[in-house]
């Protein structure tokens, strides 16, 4: 008999995991790879933030598009990369959602 794994209500881990599951099965049913992915975030205005979110993007042979809010507080970034498969997807939301004030769409 295999052992179950308890859930705890507050082990925040353990819903992450569950909506980035959920997440790559709707991929799956939505896309077809490989194919282009266009990801959407709204960071602050900072340079050291919108740079980190770049560098995220380096290697992926991707274009990057950005905009200023009215105000200047926010910067609005579109990024159209080259993807293998769902796991690809995960990755950069994944590493995009250690940025500290990053909205992702």
């Amino acid at each position: 008999m295999k052992e179950r794994i308890g859930v705890f209500d507050n082990d925040k881990d353990q819903t992450v995991n569950d909506f980035y599951l959920n997440f790559k099965d709707k991929l799956k049913e939505t896309h077809t790879f490989p194919t282009d992915y266009i990801f959407k975030y709204i960071v602050p205005a900072e340079q050291s933030i919108i740079a980190r979110l770049h560098s995220i993007f380096d290697q992926s042979n991707g274009s990057i598009s950005s905009r200023d809010s009215k105000n200047g507080k926010y910067t609005s970034v579109t990024i159209k990369v080259p993807v293998n498969d769902a796991d690809d997807i995960i990755i950069y939301y994944r590493q995009a959602a250690a940025i500290e004030g990053i909205v992702m769409l």
